[in-house]
């Protein structure tokens, strides 16, 4: 995949904008857009190749919605990193939570929408948050607190 996708690049290495927002989203110029060639997918011969996940704008599929709202249903907490919450996608879980008394704690760099909702916000970087809260979770977990 990534030899086709060097092959159909004009002009070697693209020219990046310096300043790229946290979420990755970049605003390119426009002879850079216009250059830009999607990849296919060879077993689809015109199929756009793209992973698994859902880009802004795109639905999310029913039977994903509908397992998610029964994890959170199951929650004893639940933890949002790296949303803003913007769209109703992510954020219908959090009136799902608000509703059900479930605890929110949100991570994330600047506001979000549900930042009136969580009972933790940490305004930070996740590569800074995740190591420590990763550390914390495996000591906890070799440590365990004593019941009774």
């Amino acid at each position: 995949m990534a030899s086709r996708r060097r092959g159909l690049r004009a002009g070697g290495a693209a020219e990046l904008p310096a300043d790229v927002a946290p979420d990755g989203d970049a605003a390119l110029p426009d002879h850079l857009v216009e250059q830009f060639t999607v990849v296919s997918c060879r077993l689809c011969v015109d199929g756009v190749v793209k992973p698994d996940v859902v880009f802004f704008g795109e639905s999310v599929p029913r039977d994903t919605v509908a397992r998610c709202f029964e994890w959170v249903d199951s929650a004893r907490s639940l933890l949002v990193l790296g949303s803003s919450l913007t769209v109703m996608s992510s954020y219908r879980f959090i009136i799902r939570a608000r509703k059900l008394g479930i605890p929110i704690a949100i991570v994330n760099r600047g506001t979000t929408r549900g930042d009136a909702d969580a009972a933790i916000k940490l305004d930070a970087a996740l590569a800074d948050v995740l190591p420590v809260l990763a550390d914390h979770l495996h000591e906890t977990a070799s440590h365990p607190a004593p019941t009774g």
